[in-house]
């Protein structure tokens, strides 16, 4: 019995202390004021709710988190409404954010948005509203808000422009990082996505004057024998060039090189065999390829790999192999006519060296089959299929040239050359 009492009398004073604690020593007029300035501020009459709002704020700070996360909008109103007293009013707002921290916690989202108005009410003090919010968004990384994010990078900028503490690599470090956040959320958050697309529609539009290609490769270049070894400054590098298309240039080409050497993964191959490509390294080019392909688990990369492996080949004349490549990529994606249309070109590069006349124009025929397959299986490559087919009939033998060589129209004909390959026999008149 004397132990239910002893129990009985610590819960009544613990829940005593509770509640001075978080409702001051007057917790009926705590909670009535509370309540009301709740209801006007859902109903957005912010005016109303500022005087029940101000009671409780520094009355019964602790009772709900609701006091600080509400106090802005009703703070915004008044900061709008009242010009000449406006710089009492943010001073409020600061130090609402202040005491969230001191009674809530949370600094490193407390600290974006305090940034985020320190900066948009006050300008000036855009170096404490720099450190607030790089404090926020370096600590949260991929869970920072858009607008803290935006309000970040305007911030470096301002920083770059006006003290001597920032350099234009400083700009293109803090965007690297901050589009690296935009796109993870693109992919992981549907529920902001539209808010993140506007945050990189705007830093992008802050970035564009430190984005010339000739800019980011000076200042890339200036840095690169020094960071040649560290695979973070040479993703830097790779992702910003690429981000802004001015991945024509050696020093695109040595930071991916160098990268893939580093970290090598199927889409590092993929890149470094299409920057070969354009260079018309095409050996090279086939050996990149086929690192990407061994390297690559999801079919539908791996098809586009084998097509871009096919059309390396062809370009450097191995139509054998081209061919191989690409029967590989549409036997991964069977609904997929492109490498079809890959295999009908291959065999139209290969006719000049698959004899004269009537020899040369048989190409045509298991060419022409080639992207009549194309358009059978993907009704999307309809249009580029059927000009191809237009085009290449015309170069069909004519009835003379089969009827010389035995032919006619309908007849099985196995076309001979590399190609080796059963077709049926047409004529272009």
């Amino acid at each position: 019995m004397r132990r239910t009492i002893l129990i009985l009398l610590v819960s009544v004073i613990t829940q005593g202390a509770y509640a001075q604690i978080n409702y001051g020593t007057d917790s009926a007029t705590c909670v009535t004021k509370y309540q009301i300035y709740r209801n006007d501020y859902k109903n957005k009459n912010y005016e109303e709710a500022l005087k029940n709002w101000r009671w409780v704020f520094y009355n019964c700070p602790q009772f709900n988190e609701n006091i600080f996360s509400n106090a802005p909008k009703i703070i915004y109103h008044q900061i709008k409404k009242n010009d000449n007293n406006k710089s009492a009013y943010i001073d409020t707002l600061m130090m609402v954010y202040d005491q969230r921290i001191q009674y809530f916690g949370r600094e490193s989202l407390v600290l974006g948005k305090k940034g985020i108005d320190l900066l948009k009410y006050n300008s000036s003090k855009y170096e404490e509203a720099y450190e607030m919010l790089r404090k926020s968004v370096e600590s949260l990384g991929n869970s920072s808000s858009p607008t803290a994010i935006v309000s970040y990078f305007k911030s470096i900028t301002v920083m770059e422009k006006k003290t001597d503490q920032f350099e234009k690599q400083d700009v293109l470090n803090a965007y690297v990082f901050l589009v690296d956040v935009i796109d993870y959320n693109l992919l992981n958050n549907q529920k902001y996505e539209k808010n993140y697309k506007i945050a990189l529609t705007n830093v992008e539009n802050m970035f564009e004057p430190y984005a010339s290609c000739e800019d980011l490769i000076n200042v890339f270049q200036s840095k690169f024998e020094e960071g040649k070894e560290d695979v973070n400054f040479l993703r830097k590098i790779t992702l910003l060039l690429s981000k802004k298309h001015c991945t024509d240039n050696e020093l695109y080409f040595s930071a991916a090189t160098l990268m893939h050497q580093l970290e090598p993964s199927a889409s590092s191959a993929y890149e470094m065999g299409n920057m070969n490509v354009v260079k018309k390294n095409y050996s090279v080019a086939t050996d990149y390829f086929n690192q990407a392909i061994k390297l690559e688990e999801d079919n539908e990369n791996k098809s586009q790999y084998y097509l871009q492996l096919s059309y390396a080949y062809q370009m450097n004349g191995s139509y054998s192999s081209a061919r191989s490549a690409a029967n590989s990529a549409a036997s991964l994606r069977p609904n997929w006519g492109e490498p079809y249309l890959r295999i009908g070109d291959i065999y139209i590069s290969s006719a000049s060296s698959c004899g004269d006349g009537f020899d040369r124009a048989t190409v045509y025929w298991v060419a022409v089959d080639a992207f009549m397959k194309a358009k059978s299986v993907d009704e999307v490559m309809r249009e580029k299929a059927n000009k191809r087919v237009s085009t290449y009939s015309k170069y069909f033998p004519t009835k003379e040239n089969c009827f010389f060589n035995d032919l006619q129209s309908g007849d099985s004909y196995k076309v001979k050359c590399w190609i080796n390959t059963s077709t049926r026999v047409r004529t272009s008149d």
